[in-house]
């Protein structure tokens, strides 16, 4: 059960794509989301590479 402060990633790809849009063409190889805290700490959620977009890690 959700008791309102459980913090969850949706179940879609939140972004797509290999390469940044810049002339150099460089491409992506990690990307993660970063969670600020109310009292100023961070949690970084690494993405995972599937299907040719970034996805929240399965709960586990």
């Amino acid at each position: 059960m959700d008791d309102g402060d459980t913090f969850r990633v949706p179940p879609v790809p939140l972004a797509s794509g290999r390469l940044l849009p810049d002339p150099d063409g460089r491409t992506v190889v990690a990307v993660e989301l970063v969670v600020t805290t109310a009292d100023g700490g961070t949690v970084r959620i690494a993405l995972h590479d599937r299907h040719g977009a970034w996805w929240a890690p399965p709960d586990g």
